[in-house]
């Protein structure tokens, strides 16, 4: 078990938005992690000259990560260490449900329509959609005929050499859709390199806002990290990939009526065949 198991929720909802921090939310996230105790007999003022930072920035930490202010985080928090002081394995589903609603909740509040929509319209005006998503069929094909059934055709690039080859020949109206959790890798960034020298879109999918991948790419969407949960090594990244999927395809087929047609038409035509 881990030893934070008490601080879970409150730990977790912090992880999962530490990509979206500052300089001055870590400072107060690596105080709270390392001296909890402290943090909950302190106010805003006092808290603020200890972490070096201004009363008002703890506040606004506070609010970032959903309470409405640092009484309520401070509750929230104390209330989970009397809660958990006696864990134990039989409450591991509980933990393994809370924290996947979390991951799940993460990306449906933080994902930014306005980015979903922009990429929306990009896949709407490009000649060629690519999927990448190396040495993941499984999860480039659920997507890919996902989105079959509203007319868009992606093509899913899970290895190294097809990317490079596609890369090579991309153009200015082709779009890449590509999964890197840590956006990192030198061998994909390099070619994504290329593909944007070509003028070719590309829509990065990852952990962090900064890195490698996201240098050579136009949009990034971000999904939470799960690295600080209790049940980080049981859920799967394939669960985070398909609920953002779902809410881009939600998105698709309610802001676009020709989507919704399209849709429409396909449900009506696999319905016909079960009579077959």
């Amino acid at each position: 078990m881990n030893k934070d198991n008490g601080l879970f929720s409150i730990m977790s909802r912090i992880d999962c938005m530490s990509n979206q921090f500052t300089k001055t939310d870590w400072k107060i996230f690596k105080f709270i992690k390392n001296n909890t105790n402290q943090f909950l007999s302190l106010n805003a003022q006092e808290l603020g000259k200890v972490i070096g930072t201004s009363d008002a920035s703890v506040i606004r930490f506070s609010q970032k990560i959903g309470f409405s202010g640092l009484n309520e985080m401070r509750y929230s928090l104390q209330s989970e260490m009397v809660k958990n002081t006696s864990v134990s394995h039989h409450t591991d589903y509980s933990t393994l449900m809370r924290e996947t609603q979390l991951v799940i909740e993460n990306i449906y509040h933080t994902t930014s329509q306005s980015l979903v929509s922009r990429l929306r319209l990009k896949v709407k005006s490009s000649k060629r959609c690519f999927l990448v998503a190396l040495d993941d069929k499984n999860i480039a094909d659920i997507i890919s005929e996902k989105f079959m059934a509203i007319g868009i055709n992606i093509i899913p690039l899970t290895n190294i050499n097809a990317l490079k080859m596609y890369g090579s020949h991309s153009e200015s109206d082709d779009l890449f859709i590509v999964i890197s959790y840590t956006g990192n890798s030198k061998a994909l960034s390099s070619v994504l390199e290329d593909i944007t020298d070509h003028g070719s879109y590309v829509a990065l999918i990852s952990n962090y806002e900064k890195s490698l991948c996201a240098d050579n790419s136009d949009i990034v969407m971000l999904i939470p990290k799960t690295n600080l949960l209790i049940s980080s090594a049981v859920i799967s990244k394939e669960l985070i990939i398909l609920t953002l999927f779902d809410l881009i395809f939600q998105n698709f087929i309610t802001e676009d009526t020709d989507y919704f047609d399209m849709l429409q038409k396909t449900v009506s035509y696999i319905n016909d065949g079960d009579d077959i």
